[in-house]
């Protein structure tokens, strides 16, 4: 299987059990909120970095898949705006405590792509800690 086909099939999975997680319900599985998003980075073969999109006024490298076309390997992604945990944007995995989602989407070709990296689902719309002051 080649890197395009495989970076697709994996796209697959990822919608399917996306679409599992926000549609079932599960017995044994707790979730302490309703899901419907796998958050994930995408990286070329060209660089280390994770790929990066712009969107009204954001920058970021975290991503939900929204459709994806297996004929052509293309897929419509949906930006995520990352927060750190004081609730400023960031691109940083380093700073990163939330993601929320956004309405910005972009089309890609997965053939451009060689890896996709995906993060803990409770990142995705996660409250921010109440951070007291101190007297």
């Amino acid at each position: 299987m080649s890197k395009q086909s495989c970076i697709c099939q994996s796209m697959k999975t990822l919608l399917k059990e996306q679409c599992m997680l926000a549609e079932t319900e599960f017995q044994f599985i707790c979730l302490s909120k309703k899901v419907d998003t796998i958050p994930f980075m995408l990286f070329t073969a060209h660089q280390n970095d994770p790929f990066k999109a712009f969107g009204k006024c954001m920058r970021t490298p975290f991503f939900r898949l929204e459709k994806l076309d297996e004929e052509i390997c293309c897929a419509v992604l949906s930006l995520l705006e990352a927060v750190d945990m004081e609730g400023y944007p960031t691109d940083s995995c380093d700073d990163l405590f939330a993601l929320r989602k956004t309405d910005c989407c972009i089309i890609i070709n997965l053939k451009c792509f060689c890896a996709i990296s995906p993060l803990p689902v409770e990142f995705v719309n996660r409250p921010l800690p109440i951070i007291e002051p101190k007297c």
